[in-house]
């Protein structure tokens, strides 16, 4: 038979099954002689073999021919001499080449050598698909050849794919109680119809919600492997129509080189499934396509019911939003993969004081302003869910967020129903490396983080790395050893540090402070008392103070017989609790004392806070304790509260006396104070005198009193009596 003929017949066999145009089916041909290689390239030239040309890949000896092999892996035949640098070189690469796997290129034996090796036995002991000798493959007789290796190559390979894809859907199936899941099925999909038709799996998946939801891609392959969250039509463009054409009767499409196919899952919504190929696709591939579609619409009808259980596991049911179940899988998720990145948590308000004072309609509605403002600042990179009445967490992995930002966009005023409203939210950003490995843990650090810098900086958007972290685990174990000394009485003492008139140096009073001592360190209580406040632990602390106050007076007089008053300060977070004036005047008579012996001194924070605690201070007033406002200037000063509230001495806060001389006694905040005191009938005393020019200025102004280390440090109360003449 003429050539051309046979080359025609194949040709025309090709086209009725063709595969992408243009790919080239490879073969790699194994010879020592390199005029093989050139007699084969020659025949093979021009050559297509369902409808795809052929591209030759040369090798020389063994060793090559596996080099070869592992640089391309979709060799489809290798044509291998018998005899090449040892007798029996190409047998030992036919099982070389089959226990490395590669197990669907098909392996052709040639030999110079007719008989050398029988044709039966090797055959029978190699997984071989011929065995000839190089003369009688004339040029027809190689095409046959590679025609019919192709297609059995060709036909492993979609076996192959079917078998892959039958795989993934089943680990699916396995992974359904696993977020995203979706994903991973609607990879397996594309798998299993790009094996189902033979063709290389290049193509994407979308679905669409119940209620008609845009159509949005959840999984692609190929060239499409990197298309994210987007809508069908903004990620492939070229085939939105595609869609359209196969939805009235959701049978198979095919359209510009692509296949679509539509899979109803009924109320539970739709996928589509788009894939590139341009071959023809027989009745018996589309019976198959519809029964793969009936049975993956089942598949996907469960999938919807583990979304909709899912949904209600990781939202909110008040918000719809990512809920603490959200924020922990996320979590999870990211210190598995990597320890890069933050997470952030937020409190953005008192829910339920919101919810008391608005109604739940704002409180919620200022949650959902604050999640889109957080939303948009991440730029959907993170995780943001809510996980507490009032707050937030966020999973950053890519570390987008910092303070700045979220104080810009958080600290802004919320507008909702026409109320303005300032919040003062409160976040903190902790270091994924800084985190404990389980995320229950993890959780429960950036809890005490939040806790942490509520409790010490309010309104506050900090990094909180391991110092702070070390600070609030300091913080914790001063919490209970403060307890222990509370319940024991042990590690406090009371120092005294005396008040006197400026003119005469005369002591007339002393304030009384506590002092904390504990396994040898020294407390400060600047450091305790936050602790003792944010624990509920100062009215210990004050009945503490005040019996060792009242053991002191009944033995320790002035010169004219007359008991030293001694100042005790009340915590603000025992004044708005109603009822401790009160306790206060119980204890004060059961310990002997009296507004001769004891007064009182508040911050001026006390006007910042509701009735609760001016009444307290009005109670103690009306018993004849003397009242000092401590710190005056410092926080929320009005002299207009002076008229108000009952208080009877204005204590000047030390950073107005700091850098006072005679020089600039009269033009300074302090004469101020001193002058308006003195209108409003209020004495004042200068706190932190250091200097005789401190002392000598505040006279010139007309400030009477003061305290500092200029007349003494706090002293042992024993030590106090002794120094300033007191008799015991």
């Amino acid at each position: 038979m003429n050539n051309d003929l046979e080359l025609e017949l194949f040709d025309d066999a090709a086209d009725d099954g063709a595969a992408f145009a243009g790919r080239p089916w490879k073969v790699l041909v194994v010879d020592d002689n390199p005029d093989v290689h050139a007699a084969t390239d020659y025949a093979l030239k021009d050559v297509s073999i369902f409808g795809r040309p052929l591209k030759t890949i040369s090798a020389h000896s063994v060793d090559e021919a596996i080099v070869r092999a592992e640089e391309h892996e979709d060799i489809a035949v290798s044509m291998i001499d018998v005899v090449m640098e040892t007798d029996d070189a190409g047998m030992k690469l036919v099982k070389a080449l089959r226990n490395k796997g590669f197990s669907d290129m098909r392996l052709v034996l040639r030999t110079g050598y007719p008989g050398y090796a029988p044709e039966l036995a090797v055959v029978t002991d190699y997984e071989i698909d011929g065995y000839h000798t190089k003369d009688e493959l004339t040029r027809t007789r190689l095409i046959s050849l590679l025609t019919t290796s192709i297609r059995a190559y060709d036909s492993i390979r979609a076996m192959s794919r079917s078998r892959e894809g039958l795989e993934l859907i089943v680990r699916s199936a396995r992974q359904l109680f696993r977020r995203g899941n979706l994903e991973m099925f609607a990879e397996g999909v594309l798998t299993q119809i790009a094996a189902l038709l033979r063709v290389d799996a290049d193509g994407l998946v979308a679905a669409a919600g119940p209620r008609g939801d845009v159509l949005r891609v959840v999984a692609g392959i190929g060239r499409y492997s990197a298309t994210g969250p987007l809508a069908f039509a903004e990620a492939a463009p070229d085939i939105a129509d595609l869609f359209e054409e196969g939805e009235p009767n959701l049978e198979p499409v095919f359209s510009g080189g692509y296949m679509g196919l539509w899979f109803d899952a009924g109320k539970d919504g739709r996928l589509f499934a788009a894939l590139r190929t341009d071959r023809a696709v027989g009745q018996p591939e589309l019976d198959l396509l519809r029964l793969f579609a009936s049975n993956i619409a089942v598949g996907f009808q469960n999938l919807a019911l583990i979304e909709a259980l899912d949904r209600l596991a990781f939202r909110d049911a008040f918000l719809d939003l990512p809920n603490l179940n959200a924020f922990e899988h996320a979590l999870g998720t990211a210190l598995d993969v990597s320890r890069a990145g933050h997470i952030v948590k937020v409190h953005v308000c008192d829910y339920q004081t919101m919810v008391a004072s608005f109604g739940s309609l704002v409180a919620n509605k200022v949650m959902q302003e604050a999640y889109t403002r957080l939303h948009q600042l991440c730029q959907g990179k993170c995780t943001i869910a809510l996980i507490a009445e009032g707050a937030f967490g966020i999973v950053d992995p890519e570390g987008v967020l910092s303070t700045h930002g979220l104080s810009r966009v958080l600290d802004k005023a919320y507008l909702v129903d026409g109320i303005e409203l300032a919040p003062r939210p409160t976040s903190v950003m902790i270091p994924m490396d800084d985190l404990p490995e389980d995320r229950s843990r993890a959780v429960s650090v950036a809890t005490a983080a939040l806790i942490h810098i509520r409790s010490v900086e309010d309104g506050a958007h900090v990094r909180y790395g391991k110092a702070e972290r070390r600070a609030w685990e300091r913080q914790g174990r001063l919490e209970e050893a403060l307890k222990a000394s509370v319940e024991t009485g042990r590690g406090f003492f009371v120092v005294l540090q005396p008040k006197v008139m400026l003119d005469t140096g005369l002591v007339y009073g002393a304030e009384a402070l506590l002092r904390w001592r504990v396994a040898d360190e020294a407390i400060s209580p600047d450091e305790f008392i936050p602790i003792a406040e944010r624990t509920g632990m100062t009215r210990a602390l004050t009945g503490f103070v005040l019996r060792q106050v009242a053991d002191w007076s009944r033995t320790h007089m002035r010169e004219d017989a007359e008991p030293l008053r001694v100042a005790v300060n009340l915590s603000m977070a025992d004044l708005n609790v109603p009822g401790f004036a009160a306790w206060l005047c119980r204890r004060v008579d059961a310990l002997g004392l009296g507004p001769q012996t004891l007064e009182f001194e508040v911050t001026e924070a006390i006007a910042m806070h509701g009735r609760v605690a001016i009444r307290q201070v009005e109670l103690l007033s009306r018993r004849g304790f003397c009242i000092s406002l401590d710190d005056f200037g410092t926080g929320y000063s009005s002299f207009g509260h002076l008229n108000t509230l009952p208080i009877s001495l204005v204590k000047i806060d030390r950073s107005f006396v700091r850098d006072l001389s005679g020089e600039t006694a009269n033009r300074s905040l302090c004469s101020v104070i001193v002058a308006m005191s003195e209108k409003l009938g209020v004495e004042c005393l200068a706190e932190g005198v250091e200097t005789e020019a401190q002392r000598l200025a505040l006279l010139e102004m007309g400030c009477r009193k003061a305290q500092g280390f200029l007349f003494g440090r706090p002293t042992a109360m024993d030590e106090f009596a002794e120094r300033f003449g007191l008799s015991g």
